[in-house]
């Protein structure tokens, strides 16, 4: 029995091997039958995406485990990606892997048109007002941090505290000061996004259910900020307190279409996402603009010149919108480390109807992808790709869909300016206040699908006097 299952698995793969790929389809990597090029996605996804582009050019298939992943690569493929409607593209039906973190019924869970409501009350949260007060929030939270965790001196894994910086700074933004009642210490919201994180790797964009441990923490970790989440909205259903304006508060007074107000697991779900989307990405390009700020001065004395000028001189110390805004030179630091380490490393999109590209045609049922770590590092696209030149985005002519690092499109990432915001205000109170000694910029850890610096990232640090 087992020697004709042999034989038929040897007929099938010689089968495959010298099928005559049909035209207009795009070039298919991986021949083995069902299993396809599985095995090396799941050792090095990114690697297989760049030798395939290498060999295949901007627009090719993997086979994977019986799916079918047709990639778009550099400015003119990624171009039909976000340009494409839903109709066409479907986040929704790309994305349901994550639900086990956001939840039921939110985003990716929803009908289409509830997640574009529930998007546009995100949006609503994030507007300039709200923005210009969260960069007070934000400075207050950290100082007080540094004040309470670091001291005059000592050594830290900066990765891990600009991961519970992040964290903390960004939900006291959107739920205000009932997140740190709420929880029992400091970095228990970051060390329980660290497992819904974990949660999160190339295995689960298929198999998001196995019964594997890394997926049963990241579930216990969701209930547990779950119940974190219902106990502040409980708390603020009780209050009278009229004064309270966050995300928070626009979510719980916002209603759909028809009338219908969010169900408070709704709200839990949206706040979960929001927090995930944007931590990831705040920790670390953070933590890789330090490391590059410290190793290239040519870069980091105009960036200190700029805090001297803006804040200390015209601000008396102040850290607020108006002078963070003024800093266009940190930001093109912010803007290059992004290019070079986009923490999300596919973008994905579900074909619900063939797709036209040039010749090709893309089947109904593919997931289509696109890869802002392989994109955004094109010799035809950027001179000196892999070269840190914040400068770039100065004086460099910006092609559409060029630079990917927060999406593009309609489907663009509603948290950019609070995120920039965010890392501006934490390196501005860093720099003033401490002395940093570390060493070369790390290189990425590409094991999950949020791709930050391999670790421990250790910084000595000694207050300035």
């Amino acid at each position: 029995m087992i020697g004709v299952i042999v034989i038929v698995i040897a007929v099938l793969a010689f089968l495959t091997l010298f099928k005559k790929q049909p035209a207009g389809l795009p070039p298919v990597v991986g021949t083995i039958p069902f299993i396809g090029c599985f095995p090396q996605f799941a050792k090095d996804s990114l690697g297989l995406v760049k030798r395939s582009y290498e060999k295949y050019g901007d627009c090719f298939t993997l086979s994977l485990m019986g799916f079918k992943m047709t990639y778009l690569v550099g400015p003119e493929a990624q171009a039909v990606f976000f340009r494409g409607t839903d109709e066409e593209l479907s986040p929704k039906e790309a994305y349901k892997f994550v639900i086990p973190v956001f939840g039921k019924g939110v985003v990716y869970d929803s009908e289409t048109e509830v997640m574009y409501e529930q998007l546009r009350f995100v949006k609503n949260g994030l507007v300039l007002s709200q923005l210009k007060k969260a960069v007070g929030i934000i400075a207050e939270e950290a100082e007080k941090y540094f004040e309470e965790k670091w001291g005059d001196a000592g050594e830290i894994d900066l990765l891990n505290e600009m991961n519970k910086l992040t964290i903390l700074t960004a939900s006291r933004c959107l739920m205000g000061k009932s997140i740190n009642r709420a929880l029992g210490k400091a970095d228990q919201l970051a060390d329980l996004y660290h497992e819904l994180e974990e949660g999160l790797n190339p295995i689960s964009f298929f198999f998001p259910n196995l019964p594997l441990p890394s997926f049963k923490r990241r579930d216990a970790a969701r209930e547990k900020v779950a119940a974190i989440f219902h106990s502040i909205i409980q708390e603020r259903r009780k209050s009278t307190d009229d004064t309270v304006d966050d995300v928070l508060y626009t979510l719980m007074n916002s209603k759909y279409k028809d009338g219908s107000e969010l169900l408070d697991e709704q709200i839990v779900g949206i706040m979960i996402g929001l927090l995930f989307a944007g931590q990831h990405t705040s920790s670390i390009t953070l933590t890789y603009t330090i490391f590059y700020l410290l190793n290239n001065a040519q870069y980091l004395d105009p960036v200190m010149s700029d805090i001297k000028e803006f804040v200390q001189e015209e601000s008396n110390g102040e850290i607020n919108f108006d002078n963070l805004k003024k800093m266009t030179r940190l930001e093109t630091v912010i803007r290059e480390v992004l290019r070079l380490h986009p923490p999300l490393i596919f973008l994905m999109r579900k074909a619900m109807e063939p797709m036209q590209y040039k010749d090709i045609t893309i089947p109904a049922g593919h997931l289509v992808a696109v890869s802002p770590q392989v994109g955004m590092r094109l010799e035809s696209v950027y001179k000196n790709a892999n070269e840190f030149r914040p400068e770039r985005f100065d004086q460099e002519e910006k092609t559409p869909f060029s630079f990917i690092a927060f999406g593009g499109g309609k489907h663009g990432c509603p948290g950019e300016n609070f995120g920039i915001l965010q890392i501006k205000t934490i390196w501005t109170i860093i720099s003033q206040k401490y002395n940093l000694e570390l060493g070369p910029v790390p290189k990425t850890d590409f094991t999950s699908l949020v791709a930050g610096p391999k670790g421990p990232c250790m910084v000595k640090y000694t207050r300035k006097q």
